[in-house]
């Protein structure tokens, strides 16, 4: 119970909404948290007028190994409910927004329909974040996008990389769009992994990009490229539907964004986190694979 309130701390940022959801009284859960402190010798958290309550740099350590005591612990409640024939396991993810909106959903009611006994909990935050919450145990998987490197990586599909631009624009009389092409455009450039592939791809041909604006929302993006004040690089998966007076255009050649399912260690994952990854796998398989095929006709 002490290192499930510490984590639960962690994750509400309040004694208070921490006791509610462990049923504990707040006066019990400053008991427990001093204890804990006194037993360790050290202190775990502080109050910080402006953020509240924050962990202190050992108390970040310890929370990792809390978490993964937690994690452990799972594990064996799953083994007990499958020696019983029964189906129970949790899996916390983490996904950018695009990707909640893309993939999770699917996932989840897939899950639900084939694993009903699995419960999935969801974190949505940028890509960043994501990242942070796999490094520190926060969630058991992520959906990522690279660089990724520090996680033991399941590729999920590979999206086309594509040219958004008004009808007005003089590009869009072309077919397809080299990154040349777009030496003097201005760039509405987008938040969340889009810098640094869209940086890569313009220093490959010594250009530099005309940044004009950059947002968190894709919506705002297109927003703009109506108002016709510049253009934007994305993929197809991104675009649920196009917005009037508004067309896209291949990159040529083809350009390829990896998104990725990622844990922390593939040979340490729960039964639950397994299911969601062979369920997001088998969902998605045929986009990856066609995406692989344009790739090498290309």
């Amino acid at each position: 119970m002490q290192i499930r309130l510490i984590v639960k701390i962690s994750e509400t940022g309040s004694f208070t909404k921490a006791g509610e959801e462990l049923h504990m009284t707040q006066p019990a859960v400053s008991r427990i948290v001093a204890s804990v402190e006194s037993e360790l010798g050290t202190k775990l958290i502080k109050r910080n007028r402006k953020n509240g309550l924050v962990f202190t740099e050992v108390g970040e350590q310890i929370l990792i190994l809390f978490r993964n005591v937690l994690s452990e612990l799972k594990k064996v409640d799953e083994l007990i409910a499958a020696e019983r024939g029964l189906e129970i396991g949790k899996v916390h993810v983490g996904a950018y927004p695009t990707a909640c909106t893309r993939f999770i959903p699917k996932i989840i009611r897939l899950i639900e329909q084939k694993h009903p006994g699995l419960e999935v909990q969801l974190s949505e935050g940028s890509v960043d974040q994501v990242k942070d919450w796999l490094q520190t145990r926060v969630i058991d998987v992520g959906i990522t996008i690279p660089p990724d490197h520090d996680f033991d990586i399941i590729p999920l599909i590979k999206d086309q990389l594509i040219v958004v631009m008004s009808l007005k624009h003089p590009l869009y009389q072309q077919e397809s769009i080299t990154i040349p092409d777009l030496q003097k455009e201005q760039i509405i450039l987008g938040r969340g992994g889009y810098e640094a592939q869209v940086d890569a791809l313009f220093k490959e041909y010594n250009i530099k990009p005309n940044i004009r604006f950059v947002v968190d929302h894709l919506d705002t993006a297109l927003s703009m490229i109506q108002e016709e004040l510049g253009i934007t690089i994305t993929t197809k998966g991104a675009i649920s539907s196009l917005p009037e007076h508004i067309a896209i255009r291949d990159l040529e050649p083809y350009m390829f964004r990896n998104i990725n399912i990622a844990v922390p260690d593939i040979k340490d994952i729960s039964r639950a986190t397994n299911v969601f990854i062979e369920t997001a796998c088998t969902l998605f398989a045929d986009q990856h694979e066609d995406a692989a095929a344009d790739k090498s006709h290309s």
